[in-house]
């Protein structure tokens, strides 16, 4: 969607097609993303059969069955305080201020396997656990970004935005181990854990005698917002890089590195760390589960585990690294009104890559009106349908685009909550800019977002 300036923010060597355009405060850009490549929530939660054919149940097998050895939940939420840019000669600036909240969580496989116990009842043998994997990453952080592109060579344009970050709140589990080991005649169990848990967060941290740590209080939390949270002492540096090359009139080649950088937490520091094992001997798990309950079992295990393994603290500053994202696109100019693109985005979390694909068809039948239709793979899944629109060529414009579409939505009864059925991925983003000395749309032979030259022009052609 080149026709909309927030293009720039995925590659910052777009040469935006207006002379000026001016992101409105919180208006210009409302962005929200989900996805979890492990289920869906009719995996977990659907309408029964027989007598339930009313009633939604909880289904943990059904579930346990479509978790994967490694599992991810992501939500990104993002909005625009301001931005603007504009064309000085052979350059284009562009600058914005955002606040950005990002998660990402880690879900062993083996996680629902807990409920069974350690014991296989189908092979008669015991059986490991591995909760390794398990990890969380929150963060809520200010970005204030300029950046510029042009073009150094014919048809060959670049782009940087540097970026400074100004941390607000932070939570972040590395990568954890956790594992069950089992031996059969007699039944013993073994776990080995080793924990780390760092966060830049104001709470009241209590300890025992022996120096652990007892409990946590947030009631203060938000009492001080603007001193612990919006000007905390967090501080980090950013960078975007783009390049887009005209291949010739039809086919434009594009390719930018997103998100290289990090923040440097010191502010309400706390580092919680527990390692070591317990060890059960003598003990039959398989008769504990059968005659007390599976949910008795677990809340035997994990307090046996608390019991265990206690946290450690300190207060000593830490780095997180942002969520890097790599992006490779070609688009194809079928003639001046329609083009069809491809986009490859790769997301690095958790010392992985995560890919998704976009196929999209783009039309502009006037000046001022432009629609996409699109289809992704991601998150496992191949059913991604996805829309945009943009109205306006100038002085307002507005957008809204999604890459998945969810057709099915059901209603929780308790909470009245509507929850897309069987969706495992939900983006969207939306909003209004002003836009100032547009230039002439579709330019016999270059793709209208990378044309460089000006033509004289009074007003906007769709306003002519």
């Amino acid at each position: 969607m080149y026709p909309i300036p927030q293009a720039i923010h995925t590659n910052p060597a777009l040469f935006f097609e207006c002379r000026t355009y001016i992101e409105l405060p919180v208006l210009s850009t409302i962005r929200y993303s989900y996805a979890n490549s492990g289920f869906s929530y009719h995996d977990a939660i659907h309408y029964g059969t027989g007598s339930w054919s009313d009633s939604l149940i909880i289904d943990l097998d059904n579930l346990d069955g479509k978790l994967k050895k490694n599992n991810y939940v992501r939500s990104d939420a993002t909005v625009n305080l301001a931005g603007a840019g504009f064309q000085v000669d052979d350059y284009y600036l562009h600058f914005n201020i955002s606040n950005f909240t990002e998660s990402r969580a880690g879900i062993p496989g083996d996680l629902l396997a807990v409920r069974d116990g350690n014991w296989d009842i189908d092979t008669g043998r015991p059986r490991d656990l591995d909760l390794g994997g398990t990890g969380v990453k929150a963060t809520n952080y200010f970005q204030i970004a300029a950046g510029i592109s042009t073009e150094i060579l014919a048809g060959f344009l670049v782009g940087v935005r540097l970026k400074y970050l100004r941390g607000s709140a932070s939570i972040e589990s590395p990568r954890t181990d956790l594992y069950l080991l089992t031996e059969g005649d007699p039944i013993q169990l073994e776990a080995q854990t080793n924990y780390k848990i760092r966060s830049s967060f104001p709470v009241d941290v209590s300890y025992d005698p022996q120096g652990y740590v007892s409990g946590l209080n947030f009631s203060n939390s938000f009492n001080s917002i603007l001193q612990d949270f919006i000007l905390a002492n967090n501080h980090g540096l950013g960078v975007d890089l783009g390049a887009i090359y005209r291949y010739d009139a039809k086919l434009t080649l594009a390719a930018s590195l997103i998100d290289l950088g990090f923040i440097r937490w010191k502010s309400n520091i706390n580092r919680f760390e527990a390692n070591g094992s317990i060890y059960f001997s003598g003990f039959d798990l398989r008769h504990y589960a059968s005659n007390h309950g599976n949910s008795d079992f677990l809340e035997a295990l994990i307090d046996s585990i608390g019991q265990s393994f206690r946290f450690e603290t300190s207060h000593k500053a830490y780095f997180t690294s942002l969520t890097t994202k790599l992006y490779a696109g070609a688009m194809y100019q079928v003639n001046e009104k329609l083009n069809f693109s491809a986009l490859s985005r790769t997301e690095f979390f958790d010392l992985r890559p995560h890919f998704a694909l976009t196929l999209a068809a783009n039309y502009s039948p006037f000046p001022f009106l432009h629609g996409t239709l699109s289809y992704s793979i991601m998150n496992y899944r191949f059913d991604h349908l996805g829309f945009g629109i943009a109205v306006g060529g100038g002085p307002m414009q507005f957008y809204i685009v999604s890459d998945h579409i969810p057709a099915y939505y059901v209603r929780d009864v308790s909470t009245g909550l509507i929850w897309p059925y069987s969706a495992q991925t939900m983006n969207f983003r939306l909003g209004m800019n002003l836009l100032f000395g547009c230039r002439e749309m579709n330019p016999v032979g270059k793709p209208p977002a990378y044309r460089k030259k000006w033509k004289s022009k009074k007003s906007c052609p769709a306003y002519d």
